[in-house]
């Protein structure tokens, strides 16, 4: 009986595979760009069709509390950039992307580098996933209890969205002072999954152009939407390679994510920073000047 449960699993991943190379492999001349539609059809566009980036989105269309709107094609957020296609690399050209923040630590960039033209600057501001107080060779094993179960995930990107506001303001300073001197040409950040640390920076421009706090979290979530079918296949995959030893409803939480995730920065912000418009100015060293320059570029 065992083996048609592997040849089930087996035939379930490669519909998925198909169904994805076929909405996915489109010419980059044939893929669609947000700000080339009309206002009432871009939302359809948000997640833009990459075959080897499954979180590449634009912040376009959010609107603030004055009144005014996030202009499209500025602003995007991804995943890992290392695994794009040529045709991928040809649309993100096309889609006028001037500079790429990688947030990734080394170790993962050198690992998988981006793929990019020449004429993108990459600007690199490392931060490594990792649990505080935890070394190499222990997070190794404690990601393998993770897979096994032996060890509850839940509270494992909760308590990394806090290191986040605590360890790097420094990194999130450097990216604003990028984006400030970038003068409004295209720019993606992202990071692995495009969720946590990328989720964080895109937490902080939403807020900091005067996006409410519930589309802040709205546009957070929106990665369970986008990632589904990925992660769905990557938790056959996984579950083929451990011989169905592997705790996938574990594994998902970190794969995913959840309100209480980012609302744990917010809340080390408030309570650590007294408050938002405290941390924009101290930690992330943002003036009003600084502010009104970055709402001047993005919003309409």
């Amino acid at each position: 009986m065992k083996i048609f449960k592997y040849i089930s699993v087996i035939i379930v991943i490669t519909v998925i595979s198909v169904f994805w190379f076929n909405e996915k492999e489109a010419p980059s001349f044939e893929r669609p760009i947000p700000i080339k539609f009309s206002e009432n059809l871009r939302e359809d566009y948000r997640k833009l069709p990459f075959t080897g980036a499954h979180n590449f989105r634009d912040l376009g269309g959010y609107k603030t509390e004055d009144g005014r709107t996030l202009k499209w094609g500025k602003l995007y957020r991804s995943d890992d950039l290392h695994f794009l296609t040529d045709e991928d690399v040809k649309y993100l050209s096309r889609l006028g992307v001037k500079s790429v923040v990688d947030f990734r630590s080394d170790e993962e960039r050198e690992a998988e580098p981006d793929r990019l033209t020449p004429n993108m600057t990459q600007v690199f501001l490392p931060i490594k996933f990792q649990p505080k107080d935890m070394g190499d060779e222990s997070l190794v094993s404690y990601m393998k209890d993770i897979t096994l179960g032996n060890v509850d995930a839940s509270n494992l990107l909760r308590d990394f969205n806090i290191v986040i506001v605590n360890d790097f303001a420094e990194e999130y300073k450097k990216f604003f002072r990028h984006i400030i001197e970038n003068n409004a040409e295209p720019i993606v950040f992202h990071c692995t999954a495009g969720k946590d640390r990328a989720g964080f920076a895109s937490a902080m421009i939403l807020s900091v152009l005067g996006v409410p706090r519930e589309k802040v979290i709205e546009d957070y979530l929106l990665t369970n939407t986008y990632v589904k079918d990925h992660v769905d296949g990557e938790m056959l995959e996984i579950k083929l390679k451990t011989f169905f030893k592997a705790d996938t409803d574990n594994l998902r939480k970190i794969h995913l994510v959840e309100e209480r995730y980012i609302q744990a920065a917010f809340d080390t912000i408030d309570s650590e920073w007294d408050g938002m418009d405290n941390y924009i100015s101290a930690a992330l060293d943002l003036s009003g000047e600084d502010i009104l320059k970055l709402k001047d570029f993005y919003l309409e």
